[in-house]
């Protein structure tokens, strides 16, 4: 184990230095009487960027509950654990389970991760919320412990063509029967469900799919792909990465002077700031299929709005000059529900309990920071009112411009204009 795991399976992490120095939180904690929450996410390694951006959304969300007189009358505990790859993921379960005794664990951003961390949740029947992980697998197992507030990567993807036909392509003025497409995502549970729900979509509707590759978010050189698509010049590319890899990918493209009428990405790389920062002005742009925390907060419910509104406000003090992303806000949507909705409403700490107060929930859409509501389907466990929005960077900033019901700006500057020259989008 790394020493960031050795650190975060010794100490209990209750959100924020001063909760943590609290005598109200050792007391509780020594009373056993608190709710404890495993939290499994890859905070080193290739996938640490992400992934700590969704803990910054479970810190911030246990924070502001504890602020509001925490969960049974006392501050709610965090007990999280690094875990870089799938490779880790079942024996920090495991350790979650039978060394910490959490009641509850949540994780896990990675779709490899959360596949097999949920099943030692399953197998020792503790209740696993899974915020981010989209591989649709993970919810076909017919697991009774394991529920998934984000929708999965076949929606995903399919949404991203969906909104490729109906929003992208009368932009750039051409048909689907004329326009080239190309494919690319990288292999794991994620980006391969995403290639397929995409593909899946684009062939119902005649489109000429030019390429169709998958590679390893792990690689160190993407340039192969960038020559191989100044060749056969599709007109979009539609994509799935994560950040190392979405960034070295369009540096590349850049650096090549691969040119096309649009990008459109699938969350991962393409909708954080670490993005933005690789790219500057030409970031402009590009459009990304996912979820967002810049959306019209009118189209909120008034509790969400509020919700919305201290969200934005306590992150900028926390994490001073770090912009909210999508995934810290996907962290916090679900901690602050499982908190606030769902352990109240158990009553306690026990697995059927929590199981039948999570089936009961029933939130309508624009109740959630993110637009969501929430409503398991009995089978599944799938959370059945999420759903992605589509977003585009402009002046560096992301911007939802679909559904209508939570849009803050239109689409702007497609066909995309050539590198260097988009700093007016």
């Amino acid at each position: 184990m790394t020493m960031n795991r050795r650190k975060f399976g010794q100490t209990v992490l209750a959100a924020g230095a001063a909760t943590l120095a609290s005598p109200w939180l050792r007391a509780a904690h020594a009373s056993g009487d608190a709710a404890r929450l495993g939290v499994l996410l890859p905070l080193s390694g290739p996938l640490a960027s992400l992934g700590n951006d969704v803990h910054r959304g479970f810190q911030l969300a246990i924070d502001m509950v504890n602020e509001d007189g925490g969960v049974f009358g006392k501050p709610a505990e965090m007990i999280s654990v690094d875990v870089p790859s799938s490779t880790e993921a079942t024996s920090q379960a495991t350790r979650l389970i039978t060394s910490e005794n959490v009641g509850v664990i949540l994780g896990s951003y990675a779709s490899s991760i959360s596949f097999a961390a949920s099943q030692v949740a399953e197998r020792n029947k503790v209740v696993y919320f899974e915020q981010g992980a989209v591989a649709d697998d993970i919810t076909s197992r017919g697991f009774k412990h394991l529920f998934r507030f984000i929708y999965p990567a076949s929606e995903l993807g399919g949404g991203a063509a969906t909104f490729t036909l109906e929003k992208v392509l009368p932009k750039i003025g051409m048909a689907a029967g004329d326009v080239k497409v190309a494919l690319l995502y990288e292999d794991s549970f994620y980006g391969t469900a995403v290639g397929e729900g995409a593909r899946n979509v684009l062939t119902a509707n005649g489109v000429n799919i030019v390429d169709d590759t998958s590679y390893s978010y792990k690689t160190t050189d993407l340039s192969p792909m960038v020559q191989r698509y100044k060749q056969l010049e599709p007109d979009i590319l539609i994509v799935c990465q994560y950040t190392p890899d979405g960034i070295l990918f369009w540096r590349q493209a850049r650096e090549a002077g691969l040119e096309v009428k649009a990008i459109v990405g699938n969350g991962g790389a393409h909708n954080v700031g670490e993005f933005a920062d690789a790219l500057g002005d030409d970031v402009n742009g590009v459009l990304n299929a996912g979820t967002s925390v810049y959306i019209d907060k009118a189209g909120l419910t008034d509790d969400a709005a509020q919700t919305f509104t201290r969200f934005h406000e306590q992150h900028a003090v926390r994490f001073e000059g770090r912009q909210a992303s999508a995934h810290t806000g996907m962290g916090f949507n679900a901690m602050w529900t499982v908190l606030n909705d769902i352990l109240p409403e158990a009553g306690g700490m026990t697995a059927e309990a929590i199981r039948q107060a999570a089936l009961a929930l029933d939130k309508p859409i624009g109740s959630s920071i993110v637009g969501w509501g929430t409503k398991f389907d009995p089978e599944t466990q799938n959370n059945t009112r999420a759903f992605p929005t589509y977003d585009q960077w402009q002046s560096k900033k992301i911007a939802t411009v679909a559904p209508e019901q939570f849009a803050i700006a239109d689409i702007k500057a497609l066909p995309m204009p050539t590198w260097g020259a988009r700093g007016d989008i």
